[in-house]
């Protein structure tokens, strides 16, 4: 993995361990107050059927998955063949420190956070 991606998900377990973890389907940003979306170097190629490739596998829907954590509220995109990945399976999967050879369920693009007040 990237030193940049490897940052974020030092941060991100940090930050679930110290503040816990909470789920939020439908919030809105509230304006004055979104940062800027951060995207992963993630190579993959939009195909002409609607799909998407990254590294030979295939994924049928990119989406945007929202979630709290502390007082955040955060975005994930993801590459994924389930529309209902939720925040909790990407949260989970940030932290897990386990080695895979199965495909991934889904594939995180970028993310985004802004503080709720």
């Amino acid at each position: 993995m990237s030193k940049k991606i490897m940052v974020f998900i030092l941060g991100l377990i940090g930050m679930c361990i110290l503040t816990g973890c909470r789920f939020s389907s439908n919030k809105e940003f509230k304006s004055g107050q979104e940062s800027a979306f951060e995207e992963f170097d993630v190579d993959y190629t939009s195909n002409e059927d609607g799909t998407y490739t990254y590294k030979e596998n295939i994924y049928k829907y990119k989406i945007d998955v929202t979630g709290i954590e502390g007082e955040n509220l955060n975005i994930f995109r993801i590459l994924t063949n389930n529309k209902e990945t939720s925040y909790e399976e990407i949260s989970y999967s940030l932290k897990k420190s386990e080695v895979s050879t199965e495909i991934p369920k889904f594939v995180i693009l970028g993310w985004k956070s802004d503080n709720e007040n």
